[in-house]
């Protein structure tokens, strides 16, 4: 049993306050597959900007993580963990699945950041889905 509680309900709800920034931004996002396009598009758009001008980028990033993470794990059946082989705060916080390896969300909203790829590319190389 892990030492941690996961905070399934929080990083549902900063998904939700997450989701609500990007429609107001003109982003067509609704928790389908499809919306993680919508998200290439506001990293290709305006995340500089906003890391720029946000003191609060790290609970601005994890929300992005979490939006990405629901979508993946809802897509996919996959469920929130902790893992217990990583001990470094957001970064533990993994999406596990019956037939795919686990995935950080954090950690892919930061390579995506650092433009390693898109989502549209990460979905269909680790899942072997188009969107």
């Amino acid at each position: 049993m892990s030492k941690y509680i996961l905070p399934e309900n929080d990083i549902i709800r900063t998904a939700n306050w997450i989701s609500n920034f990007l429609i107001r931004e003109g982003y067509h996002i609704d928790y389908t597959l499809q919306s993680l396009k919508e998200i290439d598009k506001f990293f290709k758009e305006k995340i500089n900007k906003i890391l720029e001008n946000d003191d609060n980028n790290r609970n601005f990033i994890f929300a992005i993580a979490a939006y990405i993470g629901e979508i993946i794990k809802m897509n996919f059946d996959g469920k929130w963990s902790i893992s217990r082989e990583i001990d470094l705060d957001d970064e533990a916080i993994g999406i596990d699945f019956k037939n795919h390896k686990t995935i950080y969300p954090l950690n892919i909203t930061l390579e995506l950041i650092q433009k390693q790829y898109t989502l549209e590319q990460y979905i269909k190389e680790h899942f072997n889905t188009y969107i």
